[in-house]
């Protein structure tokens, strides 16, 4: 096998090289790209990987600059440290690649020497002839034997960065398909998770019972709630500052109750429904005009993130 020497390595060297300083000046950090940097600075430095692993060092360090490039390019963490780990696993294959070519080399040395030892047999007294042919034999079976658990090594490495690459692959289309879900929904990203708005359109005025739009809704919060089965919803009732605190408490109630129930009645699992009535305590807008009345009476929906935890109000 033609092996790569200095002048081919040293191009890809003084490219990393640049690379490392570019990346000096930029706040952005990542510890596993910052590991596979030191790894890989490591193994082009050791002369046995430079000789006899050039092609896997390429490979390697074309990984390393995917992996700090998708760091500059502002790329998510996952995808970034799938990219680092990819990098890492490479550097392990260079370094597992050139101990198995140093371990054919030694088999072909202690081959070299066994025949040696067959001329010197032939001039010399057959049974120590045949005591060194035998020491030859055996240190060539060890060293084809160190040859072969390195390669098996390697090959193992290689699996698991490949089923870790499947697994971010299936974790980005996972998110994927969540962020597809809550656009249906129409639901809005806040710091206490996600919020579904149910105006009071969905009412009749002073009254508890979903209309058909709201029935709607409520289906469409159950189809979501039937594929994310870790999530949990809070559902809060609103109320203007028309009436007084008694009513608008009770009317809130019982409007989160109701959705609550029309959950329930769809298969959702109560134990995984919360409802509370707010009244007036917390506007969106002005109670001042109509069009902002009309915004403050509402049901808000809050779904957990996947631990199934609602951080409380602020």
């Amino acid at each position: 096998m033609t092996r790569i020497y200095t002048t081919n390595i040293l191009i890809p060297a003084i490219a990393v090289a640049l690379l490392f300083a570019g990346c000096a000046g930029t706040p952005d950090t990542n510890p596993m790209v910052q590991k596979a940097q030191t790894s890989y600075q490591q193994t082009e430095n050791d002369t046995m990987v430079v000789k006899n692993a050039a092609v896997a060092l390429e490979e390697a360090e074309e990984a390393l600059t995917m992996a700090q490039r998708a760091l500059q390019n502002g790329k998510e963490k996952a995808e970034v440290d799938h990219r680092a780990y990819i990098a890492t696993q490479r550097i392990k294959i260079a370094r597992q690649t050139a101990l198995l070519y140093a371990a054919q080399d030694e088999v072909k040395r202690a081959e070299s020497q066994r025949q040696e030892v067959l001329i010197q047999a032939r001039q010399a007294e057959a049974e120590a002839s045949e005591q060194r042919a035998e020491q030859s034999r055996q240190r060539a079976e060890a060293s084809e034997k160190r040859a072969e658990e390195a390669l098996s090594e390697a090959e193992q490495e290689r699996m698991e960065a490949e089923q870790a690459r499947e697994a971010a692959e299936a974790a980005r289309q996972k998110a994927q398909k969540l962020a597809e879900r809550v656009d249906e929904l129409e639901a809005q990203q806040t710091e206490r998770g996600l919020v579904l708005t149910l105006g009071d359109v969905l009412f009749d005025v002073d009254e508890a019972t979903l209309k058909p739009g709201g029935q709607r809704a409520v289906t469409e919060l159950k189809n979501f709630l039937s594929e994310y089965k870790e999530r949990n919803v809070l559902i809060e009732g609103h109320t203007d500052n028309t009436g007084s605190d008694s009513y608008n408490q009770k009317l809130s109630q019982q409007r989160a109750n109701a959705v609550r129930q029309a959950l329930i009645g769809q298969g959702v699992a109560g134990t995984r429904i919360r409802s509370a009535g707010l009244g007036e305590q917390y506007p969106k807008a002005s109670n001042n005009t109509n069009a902002g009345r009309q915004q403050n009476r509402r049901v808000e929906v809050i779904i957990s993130d996947k631990s199934g935890e609602i951080p409380d109000r602020q």
